[in-house]
């Protein structure tokens, strides 16, 4: 998916709720030293990925940066990225959370940038979002219209995307609708 958005080993990429390196064991062999951030408020599971995954020499040699907080702040590096990427974190937020998360996220992109993030877009899979808290490990479902005033609120367009998750929908935000479509190969 980040490759049919135009990711090069050159981009900057925050991995929101990065967990055990799921995304990263395969974005830190990829990407040039630097490039790959993560957040996530559970820093033992940062530690058993580089254990488990991708082992200790990678973090040597790609140097990433990690933020083990909770506030939902994708502006704790101090930097904008290309990319940023939340999978199956929404699905786990009472709305409060989903605002700042998409609020940060905006404010964290490039210009050029595009945040990919999945969501529940059926009560099927669980019920519509609380006002405010983790649910986790029960998923929560939003409405288009939620995302539509999420993103409204935090100044991106957005859309959701043609693009197999197993439980839940890809979406893409960008703060210009021109970059909501993937980029040609």
């Amino acid at each position: 998916l980040l490759h049919k958005f135009g990711l090069r080993e050159h981009h900057h990429v925050l991995d929101f709720g990065c967990g055990s390196l799921r995304l990263g064991r395969m974005l830190l062999p990829y990407l040039l030293p630097q490039r790959y951030f993560g957040i996530e408020p559970n820093g033992w599971l940062v530690e058993k990925g580089f254990l488990y995954e991708t082992g200790q020499d990678i973090r040597t040699i790609k140097q990433p940066s990690f933020s083990y907080d909770s506030a939902f702040d994708c502006t704790v590096f101090g930097r904008q990225f290309d990319f940023i990427v939340a999978q199956s974190i929404i699905t786990h937020t009472g709305r409060s959370e989903a605002q700042t998360l998409f609020e940060s996220a905006s404010r964290a992109l490039l210009d050029s940038g595009v945040f990919l993030f999945s969501f529940a877009a059926d009560e099927k899979l669980g019920p519509p979002a609380p006002l405010t808290g983790w649910i986790y490990p029960d998923c929560v479902s939003f409405t288009h219209a939620d995302l539509d005033e999420f993103c409204a609120k935090a100044g991106l367009s957005w859309k959701t995307l043609d693009w197999h998750h197993p439980g839940a929908t890809w979406a893409v935000a960008a703060r210009s609708r021109d970059n909501l479509l993937p980029k040609a190969s």
